[in-house]
Formats: structure tokens, sequence, C-alpha cells
């Protein structure tokens, strides 16, 4: 096999292209989506040929040094931060956190990002959390931290840099749609208050139930509210449940959240390429309720992502429930770890959720059958205050769906994909 015969070894100063080929060759494959490099075509190999010839620019004429790891590593990172905002490059010392198991950071932002338009930005602030009281919301681009411009980072990179230790404080230049000039605000961690879910009766034996962020507790705690509520007297005639500003949550978490409403029914399936098979999850029937068939109205929005996206269209799809709110964020797939010669890995989407109707949920999102109705322009920087459900527009808005019985009427409007 001739693979170093391609004439880009001129110098002394270029051997280190030799010493990086393994990494170049994730790189090409990773690219090119070829087969092992005996099978590779004349095509694959231009394309190995461009790219080796750039990283022989790179460490002879960049105006600073650069280290083969800096180089490479630096390459790798940019290659996965392209792929989508859940697939990411981990150093060695990166993967050796995740193989021992990462604890909860002790503080943190309370707050969801990812890239997008090569922007890092917020998909989600938790209620009453650091970010909010600093004045960030959703869809906020974060351009410079302490001052420093935020660039080449994957999606974790920039989700560890808001954790640590209690009382971190950081100074954000934010720039927000709708307005001229960038804000500066300053961001404290703070430890973050427990994700749990929330119920209550709210009017005429209508319940409502927030469920903030995934724990692995949330499945549990939304079963045991259920479970109270269904013992409620006079008998409940329907049921909000809030997924809005919720980012957080697992495949796993999301299956078992659905299980008390769908039993053992399909919630979401996830389709990859081949060899990655495509696999159906359901729910587990021993907690599903019995008799528990009330109307529904799912409340979504622009920060609801992953798991909570999951459960809306798993219950949208098999319990008839009516989404109402805004278009959600799309971010929803299966991620695998690929280790590496050295040390490093790849973590990397290889496959995507589809609901049980079959609707693609990465890039696409949720699209709700009614509209929320638009909160009233905010003047400054500082976030609505967080309203009780009573007062809320949009849970009053659900209830006027539920109290003239038109869930029916909407679930029959959903589009099969």
């Amino acid at each position: 096999m001739k693979l170093f015969s391609i004439g880009i070894f001129p110098t002394r100063r270029g051997f280190f292209l030799y010493r990086a080929l393994p990494f170049l060759l994730v790189l090409f494959l990773a690219v090119s989506g070829a087969q092992p490099v005996l099978a590779a075509s004349a095509q694959d190999y231009e394309s190995l040929r461009l790219i080796t010839e750039a990283f022989n620019e790179i460490s002879q004429k960049f105006v600073w040094k650069k280290s083969e790891e800096e180089i490479v590593y630096g390459s790798l990172r940019g290659l996965m931060n392209s792929l989508d905002p859940d697939s990411s490059f981990l150093t060695p010392q990166e993967y050796k956190k995740v193989l021992s198991g990462q604890k909860a950071p002790a503080a943190e932002a309370g707050l969801d990002l990812i890239y997008k338009d090569n922007l890092l930005t917020v998909v989600s602030v938790m209620d009453n959390g650091p970010a909010w009281r600093a004045g960030l919301r959703p869809g906020d681009h974060i351009l410079k931290v302490d001052g420093h411009l935020v660039r080449n980072l994957t999606t974790q990179e920039a989700t560890r840099r808001f954790q640590g230790k209690p009382g971190t404080s950081f100074k954000l230049q934010v720039l927000r749609n709708g307005l001229v000039k960038p804000l500066n605000l300053t961001l404290t961690l703070e430890p973050l208050a427990p994700g749990q879910v929330t119920s209550k009766i709210i009017k005429d034996s209508y319940a409502y139930i927030r469920i903030p962020y995934f724990t692995p507790e949330t499945p549990g705690e939304l079963l045991s509210a259920l479970k109270n509520l269904k013992l409620h007297h006079p008998p409940l005639k329907g049921l909000v449940l809030d997924l809005r500003n919720n980012a957080r949550g697992t495949l796993e978490l999301a299956v078992r959240a659905a299980s008390p409403f769908l039993g053992n029914r399909e919630v979401v399936t996830t389709k990859g390429r081949p060899p990655e098979p495509n696999q159906v999850y359901k729910g587990r029937g021993r907690d599903e309720l019995s008799n528990f068939h009330l109307p529904m109205v799912v409340l979504v929005d622009g920060g609801t992502a992953r798991g909570a996206e999951i459960l809306a269209g798993a219950l949208r799809d098999q319990f008839g429930a009516v989404l109402l709110g805004a278009k959600t964020v799309g971010l929803c797939g299966v991620t695998k770890i690929l280790p590496l010669r050295d040390g490093s890995a790849l973590m990397m989407t290889v496959a995507q959720c589809y609901t049980p109707k079959g609707q693609k949920i990465p890039g696409k999102g949720l699209k709700p059958e009614v509209e929320g109705k638009k909160p009233k322009a905010v003047a400054g920087v500082t976030p609505p205050a967080k309203l009780p459900p009573d007062n809320d527009p949009w849970v009053i808005q659900a209830l006027e769906i539920l109290q003239h019985k038109k869930t029916q009427k909407l679930a029959k409007k959903v589009v099969k994909p």
C-alpha cells in the first residue's frame, strides 16, 4: 500500500504530519464517510492530500508556532463541532474523566447552550436560576466571556466553562435579537436548585404539572404526582403539562416519564445509518395508570429540547395531547463515544429520534397545534417575573381549550409526516 507516497513531506519540518497521520485518517474518514483506507477511491486520496497539505502549511507558516497536538486536536474539535450540537471531541484527559464518572458540578449557571450559526447560543434558562437572574434569555448569543471571544469550542466545552465553584463570576457580552448594541451582563455560579416536579389544582378540577428539567428522580416524582392527582375529588377534568424551557433529559428518562400515560406503547424510535440498527423504545407497562385518560395540553417553546421533546411528541401521537406554545428546538439523538488510539475520543450522534407517528425531531422540532399568545415586550435586560400558573397567559389559554373540550378536534389536525 502506497499511503505515504503522495509527495507532501518535502522537509524535515513536515515530518510532524507523518506522526499525525493516524489523526488525519480519522478526520479524513469522518468527513468522507469512507470505509477502510484500502477501499478508498482516488477522490478520497485527493481529499486526504488536501487535508495534509493544509496541515503542512499551518505548521510552517502560521505566525505562532503550534504543536502537533494543538493542530490535530484543534482540527478534530472543529470537525466535531460542525456536525451537530451534541457531537464533541474529547482529549485524553477529558475522556478519562468520562470513564471515571463525572460528578455533578458544585455550581453552575443554570442554562443550556448550543452552537447556532457559529455563535454560542442560549437554548434554555432555568427558572429563577443564576443565568435567569443575570438577565440571560433563550436565543441570546454569548460573544465574549471575561473579555475573550468565544471561539472553537464544542457545546460540551462551552457548558463546562459555566460550571465550577460557587461564587465564581463571569462578565459576559451578549448579542440579543432586536437590540442594536451588545449587552454586558455579570453571571455568578451557584448550586443548582433541584429540578423537582410540581403539581397544582388550578381551576375547576383542572391540574397543572411542571417539569423544569429532567433528573434521575423525575419519572418517579411524576408518577407520584399523577397518582395523587388521580385521587382528587371531584375527579379531574383535564391536565396541563408544562415542558417549557426544559432542554435537559436523556432518552431513557423521557421513556420512563411517558410510561404512566402510555404503558408499554411506543414512545420514540431512533434511526441511524447502517450498521446502526433502528430501535423502538416502549414504556414500562407496570407504571401505567389505569383509567387515566384525561384531556391534556402540553406547553412547549423554543427552550424545549431533547427528553422533553420526546415526551411531548409521544403524548401528542399516542395520548391525543395538544401541544400549545412555540416550536421546539429540534435536538434529540443517540450519541456514542468512540475511542481513538491515543486515548482521546469522539462523542458522536449515531441515530436520530422520531415520534411514534414518524416525525423526525432533530433539526425540525415539534410545531404546536396552537400558537401561544405572544407576551408583552419587556424593556431592558431584566427577565419577566415568573408568573404563577393561575396568571400565566399560556396556562390560561390551555385551560380554555380543555374547558371547551377542543383537544380531540385539535388532535385530529396533527399532520402525519
